[in-house]
């Protein structure tokens, strides 16, 4: 398991096709995160966190994703499609966060006023990526560059 700076080191264009697509011209970050639990697979918009080298989720306590996350952790966070239908993917498993000083990182990379203070915070590792971007869109010989890592 991975941090999204690992990744970065590692992937660098393809890291940063992630956090231009992942993040707004706003600086707000917002991807669909899927999740699996007992009860089967979720799906739900959300603003994931950069803070530092990693990616963070701060969710309401009593939401699918985190009791997702609490009882099996994976997940897939899959930006909203760019220019072209570009995408990118991001797997790996999301560790909750106690250390007290973590979460204040966190809290104050957040953007907005959004999340409260006591909610679960989970990092997310960076364990696989995709990223898809289009050649000759619109053409009759589109086709589909994929990328993936490791």
């Amino acid at each position: 398991m991975g941090s999204f700076g690992d990744f970065e080191r590692a992937e660098p264009e393809m890291a940063a096709a992630a956090r231009r697509l992942l993040i707004g011209d706003d600086g707000v970050a917002i991807a669909f995160l899927a999740t699996t639990g007992d009860r089967g697979p979720h799906l739900a918009p959300i603003c994931p966190i950069f803070a530092g080298e990693a990616i963070y989720l701060s969710a309401g306590t009593r939401t699918p994703k985190v009791r997702d996350l609490r009882e099996d952790g994976r997940y897939v966070l899959h930006a909203f499609l760019g220019e072209n239908d570009e995408e990118l993917q991001l797997h790996g498993t999301g560790s909750l966060v106690e250390d007290a000083d973590e979460r204040t990182r966190v809290h104050e990379a957040i953007p907005f006023g959004a999340f409260g203070k006591r909610d679960p915070i989970f990092r997310f590792s960076v364990e696989r990526a995709l990223w898809v971007h289009w050649e000759r869109v619109g053409q009759p010989d589109t086709r589909a560059v994929r990328r993936r890592w490791p």
